[in-house]
């Protein structure tokens, strides 16, 4: 391709019109390239026109409505990233303010330092039955507890640390595991859930999406809570 007393302006060039075409993406994709691209060619193509057929005024007009939807394309964009940017940030204010709350995630251990925790079992059908066992970590079984009928969804119970016997159990990692029956006899696991209060909420870089640190050393996404229960 030659050029024109344009700079980087093309025209063009039966001799060089055979020759690979430059195929890289990053040339003029911005917003401002295009624009500023649009208006070399509006030029030369005034200059270099015709007199005796001078260019179309409603060519002229199409093109200058191209350039307006360009530039407020880019104009759009720029908004709705800074948009984006303030919906997250508000977002992550509202979750910060959940510190000392306790979510309920999907899970089936229980990280035990004394107190009480929150358990809950989410049905997807109405259970005859239901027995919660919570087991230690060497898999011995240290207290049941009998949740009896229940209709299907979420419902919560407590793990107070006391064995069968009424002894403290010592600080650890247990296991609850949840059975029943349904309606045709066959027996059912529900998914177990286990809560713990939110320690700090962070921002992931990527998605900008609130991360919780719960006091029992997990690390959840907040949309892979399922209950709030404090």
């Amino acid at each position: 391709m030659a050029t024109t007393g344009l700079t980087g302006l093309r025209t063009y060039d039966p001799a060089a019109a055979s020759k690979q075409k430059d195929t890289n993406p990053n040339t003029g994709m911005s917003a401002a390239d295009q624009t500023q691209n649009f208006l070399k060619l509006l030029i030369a193509q005034i200059k270099n026109q015709d007199p005796m057929s001078p260019m179309d005024a409603s060519t002229m007009t199409a093109q200058m409505s191209q350039l307006n939807m360009v530039s407020s394309m880019g104009t759009m964009n720029t908004s709705m990233q800074a948009m984006l940017a303030q919906m997250q940030s508000a977002n992550f204010m509202n979750q910060a303010s959940l510190i000392g709350h306790s979510p309920m995630v999907a899970g089936s251990t229980i990280n035990f330092a004394g107190g009480e925790v929150m358990l809950g079992a989410n049905l997807a059908n109405p259970l005859q039955g239901v027995m919660a066992t919570i087991k230690d970590a060497s898999g011995n079984v240290v207290g049941t507890a009998d949740l009896g009928n229940l209709n299907g969804g979420m419902t919560n119970f407590i793990f107070d640390g006391v064995d069968a016997s009424g002894a403290a159990m010592p600080n650890g990692i247990y296991r609850v595991e949840i059975s029943g029956k349904n309606n045709a006899g066959t027996s059912e696991s529900p998914t177990a859930y286990v809560g713990s209060p939110v320690a700090s909420v962070l921002k992931d870089g990527s998605s900008g999406e609130a991360i919780l640190k719960l006091a029992d050393g997990r690390t959840i996404k907040a949309s892979e809570v399922k209950q709030w229960v404090n």
